[in-house]
């Protein structure tokens, strides 16, 4: 356990090497030399979560912080952002920030019961099709889409093709988001892409585009792209100026129950009834007035809605910090948080099993924004820091890394080495006991399973696999211990009640899915 010296000058680090990003972001990718001289590949030391500075946007339009925190609350979880009009960001990130309906797609082959099918997340509840127009009655959520022709999946819901990531992990510590980095930490407005070559020219026509983009801003880069995208969240052709036209003519999260105690909407709450209220009449709420007090009327218009989508969701899932773990309170003194049990687990995480070679520092992962600062921008085997080919499927399956979006241009690798392909995201760990299935595609059910996938070296043995990914040789009790670690250890039990900054306004789930009531409050887990 680290002593108080030990915790102050990890503390002094890690604010230390957030100005080393701007240096980086400038000079461009640390040498080798210069990697081994920092020690990169060596493991940072695990601490307390809340010993780490939330990154925050460089630039950005925000003008109330709390307002557009409540924006991008009542954005995440309002259905009628879905062009079935029951499909939320939430949707998708309802149990523990992640889905675990059973949905399988395909995969490469297209071929349902195969080896390489995914367990992805369920998209739309409605088949392939167009967006038409929004629908003029207010009180109906759903957009009006003419159907194509039918794909793989038929009038049956729509399934990504991998498993949808959590966003109650500490996603606001990433450098960049989605399993492939493709969620640029610049955000520029109007896509994912940051100022790479993948932005369409549409894109770069947008009146929200900048080419100055806001820094440290993976999460708003994130939020533009599935919003109109199908099978995520809209027919296809939506665009943002549609989706301001749907949301300007109805009233925020009008089909839903907020709970007076919420977090941060509870204060405009219009319980017993569905919905917000506003002002010292109480009218519902629209999202004008919600935009207005967040950024200013100058931002409230429709040329600008996806820069303010995206800095909004931001701003909400921003406060989305699990800190209050047994483990995060062991680090900070506290010898009793966790059982005996969950210190062996913890032992084997840092020593036989290797793990916090990855799952490095407070964050538990090499992808952080800090991580980056202190190591580059390149990991021991030439690709790109905080992505790894670890051999869960063949690399030809599915690129990761390597893979290329909008304009489909350029990867997103930043070295450009072999070993990008099929690399993807360290994930950060906290609540991972509640995210099951495992992995981008979703092919480990079970956290025994994983603990079993990592001490027999992969599942395959990829050209690219990182040199990190061998036999480890771990016993049934080190196994076991380290899967009690993982699930119980690294828990925050207001994630898994639903309070407190993570609970929410009501949901109902298609497809399998629960009816979750809306709720507020709550206690620590001290």
């Amino acid at each position: 356990m680290q002593t108080g010296t030990t915790l102050s000058w990890f503390r002094r680090l890690r604010v230390a090497s957030f100005a080393l990003i701007t240096a980086i972001g400038a000079v461009g990718l640390l040498s080798a030399s210069a990697r081994v001289a920092t020690g990169e590949g060596n493991d940072v030391e695990l601490g307390p979560l809340s010993s780490v500075a939330v990154p925050m946007p460089i630039g950005g339009d925000i003008v109330d912080q709390a307002a557009a925190v409540r924006l991008g609350k009542a954005l995440f979880w309002d259905i009628q952002l879905g062009g079935d009009g029951q499909t939320a960001c939430a949707t998708c990130h309802f149990h523990g920030g992640a889905d675990n309906r059973p949905a399988i797609n395909p995969g490469l082959d297209k071929l349902f019961g195969t080896a390489d099918d995914v367990h992805g997340s369920m998209g739309l509840t409605v088949a392939q099709g167009t967006f038409k127009n929004i629908d003029p009655n207010p009180d109906n959520a759903a957009d009006i889409c003419t159907t194509g022709a039918l794909n793989l999946f038929g009038v049956a819901p729509q399934v990504t093709t991998r498993n949808a990531p959590t966003t109650v992990n500490g996603v606001a510590f990433f450098r960049q988001m989605f399993w492939d980095g493709r969620g640029n930490d610049n955000f520029n407005g109007a896509s994912p892409f940051g100022q790479t070559a993948n932005n369409t020219a549409a894109q770069k026509a947008s009146a929200a585009f900048s080419t100055a983009g806001i820094g440290n801003s993976a999460l708003a880069s994130q939020a533009v792209g599935p919003a109109n995208k199908f099978p995520e969240v809209s027919c296809n052709g939506r665009t943002f100026g549609n989706l301001y036209d749907k949301l300007m003519a109805r009233k925020a999260l009008q089909h839903q129950f907020v709970h007076q105690q919420d977090s941060a909407l509870g204060a405009m709450s219009a319980w017993p009834a569905k919905g917000l209220k506003c002002g010292t009449d109480g009218h519902a709420c629209g999202y004008g007035e919600l935009i207005a007090a967040a950024f200013g009327p100058s931002l409230a218009v429709k040329g600008q809605f996806s820069r303010v989508f995206g800095q909004a969701v931001q701003a909400y899932e921003s406060t989305l910090i699990p800190d209050q773990t047994p483990l995060d309170r062991l680090m900070a003194g506290n010898s009793k948080a966790m059982t005996d049990l969950q210190k062996k687990g913890l032992s084997v995480f840092r020593g036989k099993g290797g793990c916090t070679k990855c799952h490095a520092g407070p964050e538990l992962t090499d992808a952080s924004v800090t991580f980056a600062g202190v190591f580059g921008l390149i990991n021991e085997d030439g690709g790109d820091q905080g992505f790894h080919n670890i051999g869960v499927r063949p690399t030809i399956e599915d690129l990761g890394r390597a893979g290329t979006g909008g304009a489909n241009v350029a990867p997103f690798s930043v070295s450009g080495s072999i070993m990008d392909h099929g690399a993807f995201k360290t994930p950060a760990l906290r609540n991972v006991g509640l995210t099951a299935p495992y992995f981008h595609t979703g092919g480990k059910a079970t956290l025994a399973d994983v603990v079993d996938f990592y001490s027999r070296g992969g599942d395959f043995p990829n050209t690219e696999k990182a040199r990190r990914i061998r036999p480890l040789g771990l016993s049934a009790a080190d196994k076991a211990a380290l899967v009690e670690f993982l699930a119980n250890g690294l828990t925050d039990c207001r994630t898994a009640k639903d309070e407190a900054p993570f609970d929410h306004p009501s949901l109902t789930v298609p497809n399998g899915g629960p009816d979750l009531p809306a709720t507020g409050g709550g206690t620590s887990c001290q």
